[in-house]
């Protein structure tokens, strides 16, 4: 049930919160684990908009677990406690759905869960990778690592994604400029301007003509394109719970001039960076393996991980499975057989995923390149079409006029 409650630090400070508890009797335990004592208590009201809230709140930010993460493994590295390394963390955090995650997680370990479990109970907030590298970090004894090793893992997606959002704003801004355009001319100045011309006896080209059948048509029909869009999200929906469509989709994506290697460069600087933190770590090769496949939602690169998984479980090298993909160039095997050989395979991961980071990088800047023409060229495109559609019979009407 969810409670409200008070409670009393043993510095004299009182605290006000809420959690889900199993009763009364588990709210005093896990106050009694924090050194708390219990002052008043009320079951929470509203219990509708309490699971609601989940769903409806911001989604936290990955930079804020990035700092977070930070923050903790500051704390923890100095020798502070880990609880109370959280609750001055916590006294920090001003997204509230963050700080109550911080708030469930301390209650959770206060009850004798593991750091790893307490974070795995809090998916919507805390990513998976953080509850791996904690795991990996509780076995080893090295929680410090492991929240470092988080943190970067994420400055490294959060860069990928910046990079690729980058490129897209100036193209998405012409388009949606366009659209606006084009929307405006069709709906409310064709209507009117073709009223006149049909008062006055104006011939009207054919591409106007069938513009003005277009607007009539969409006026009558309408609802026609909110279905024609939800039918069209549902059959792509239903395509996408089936495995070998989502896999025809990606290989598609991946062949794609330009786009296709600026995904298959920020999905390599995933892999191997992912792969580079947890040999570090101290993880087998094979349950890395494991944790990419999990991670990886793209089943072209979740096949690429499941052939070398295969391989290298039958006793060929890492080399030859990375061979046997057919998706890896030739550095990148170079780099894989040199890190066999050599025993540093972390080093030449960490070094390929930093490789594929600035190819990443290199390939945003010739796709910002490449839209900047295409996008004036579709914008002259619309300019065209508004002067021959509608400007010509507007000129036509007052040459007549004039005449």
């Amino acid at each position: 049930m969810m409670l409200s409650y008070c409670a009393l630090r043993k510095d004299g400070s009182m605290v006000n919160a809420k959690g889900q508890f199993d009763g009364v009797r588990d709210l005093m335990d896990a106050l009694l684990s924090q050194e708390m004592t219990l002052v008043s208590y009320r079951p929470s009201k509203l219990l509708f908009l309490n699971r609601l809230k989940p769903f409806i709140q911001p989604k936290i930010k990955r930079m804020e677990i990035v700092e977070f993460c930070d923050s903790l493994a500051s704390m923890t590295g100095s020798g502070l406690p880990l609880l109370d390394s959280m609750e001055s963390i916590k006294e920090t955090i001003r997204v509230s759905r963050l700080r109550e995650a911080i708030e469930e997680v301390i209650r959770e370990i206060g009850r004798g869960e593991s750091l790893s479990g307490a974070f795995s109970h809090q998916p919507g907030v805390f990513p998976e990778m953080l509850v791996f590298f904690c795991s990996v970090g509780e076995e080893t004894g090295t929680i410090q690592d492991a929240l470092s090793n988080t943190s970067d893992y994420l400055r490294k997606v959060d860069s990928i994604v910046s990079q690729v959002k980058r490129a897209l704003i100036y193209p998405s801004f012409v388009i949606a400029a366009m659209s606006s355009v084009i929307i405006f001319w069709l709906f409310f100045v064709l209507p009117r301007l073709v009223e006149t011309f049909k008062e006055i006896n104006v011939q009207l080209p054919d591409i106007t003509i069938s513009l003005v059948h277009f607007v009539e048509f969409s006026t009558r029909n309408w609802f026609l394109f909110p279905i024609s869009i939800g039918g069209l999200a549902a059959v792509m929906f239903a395509m996408g719970r089936f495995r070998r469509t989502r896999l025809l989709l990606n290989r598609i994506a991946f062949s794609i001039p330009v786009v296709g290697d600026l995904l298959k460069c920020s999905t390599l600087t995933l892999m191997f960076s992912n792969m580079s933190l947890m040999l570090h770590s101290g993880v087998t090769l094979t349950r890395s393996l494991d944790v990419l496949g999990e991670i990886f939602h793209n089943e072209l690169i979740r096949n690429v991980i499941v052939t070398i998984r295969e391989e290298t479980s039958m006793g060929n090298s890492l080399l030859e499975a990375f061979r046997k993909t057919c998706f890896f160039d030739a550095i990148t095997l170079k780099m894989i057989s040199v890190g066999e050989k050599t025993g540093a395979l972390d080093q030449r991961l960490r070094y390929l995923a930093d490789a594929y980071q600035e190819k990443t990088t290199r390939f945003v800047d010739v796709m910002g390149k490449m839209i900047e023409p295409v996008a004036m060229a579709m914008s002259g495109g619309v300019f065209i079409f508004v002067i021959i559609s509608l400007i010509g019979p507007v000129y036509d009407l007052v040459s007549k006029l004039g005449g």
